[in-house]
């Protein structure tokens, strides 16, 4: 037994002064001197800045573009580099921003699933995306952190199935389409088959599983028309709009 298992266990006069000691020691606070430490939080601000930008222009947006049939430039990636499986095709437009956080996912029972982001859209934190048909996301798309879209069942319905490891039936994937302008909030999940119309808002926490009109504002599970964007698009095409 080290010496130092018997301070741990306090056995001893002397091991029980050393463990005293040592559990007030974590108590004690170095006082903030204000001129001191407002440097040292400037200095660590700036490092944690200027690595972090070097990083992502020199190794995580470089690598990441690697992975993307098209990437148009002004990619802007935080907190590393987003997963991506299963073959996916990627199709980046001009000045999207993304995260580390991110999954994107192919189905593997098709030959070429895509997921195609417009110019100028931001995909939040612990957004995720798994695509057997075509996953399309439009210009200027605002979606919130963790966000799934979901074009493909993944697992089938048949347990057997599902036991003996098999995918789900390419059947059972349809695409997803988001319009322009649309705004996707925190914690939404958008299904198969649905398409979601321009300048639409889809409320946080909603499950998605009908098309959503240009312009409407749904929410609930599953969404529901909740109201309308003032001056949507659908609007101003309206006669005396």
């Amino acid at each position: 037994m080290s010496y130092l298992d018997r301070v741990r266990r306090r056995e001893g006069r002397l091991a029980d002064v050393l463990y005293r000691s040592y559990k007030g020691i974590q108590h004690v606070n170095v006082p903030a001197i204000p001129g001191l430490y407002a440097i040292l939080e400037q200095e660590r601000l700036a490092r944690r800045q200027v690595f972090g930008w070097v990083r992502r222009k020199f190794y995580d947006e470089p690598l990441f573009r690697r992975q993307c049939r098209t990437c148009g430039p002004g990619l802007c990636l935080y907190d590393g580099i987003p997963a991506v499986w299963g073959g996916l095709e990627l199709y980046i437009g001009t000045g999207v921003v993304m995260h580390g956080t991110a999954t994107l996912v192919g189905a593997k029972v098709y030959a070429h699933p895509r997921l195609v982001i417009g110019d100028h859209s931001h995909c939040g934190s612990v957004f995720s995306a798994v695509a057997g048909a075509d996953i399309i996301i439009g210009s200027h798309v605002l979606i919130a952190n963790r966000v799934s879209l979901m074009a493909y069942d993944s697992h089938p319905t048949d347990a057997n199935a599902r036991r003996a490891g098999e995918p789900a039936p390419a059947a059972s994937s349809r695409p997803i389409a988001i319009g322009d302008n649309a705004w996707i909030g925190m914690g939404a999940i958008i299904m198969k088959g649905v398409t979601i119309g321009e300048d639409a808002i889809v409320a946080a926490g909603s499950v998605v599983i009908h098309d959503v009109a240009p312009g409407a504002i749904v929410g609930g599970n599953p969404a529901r028309p909740i109201g309308r964007v003032p001056g949507a698009a659908a609007d101003r095409c309206r006669p005396g709009g």
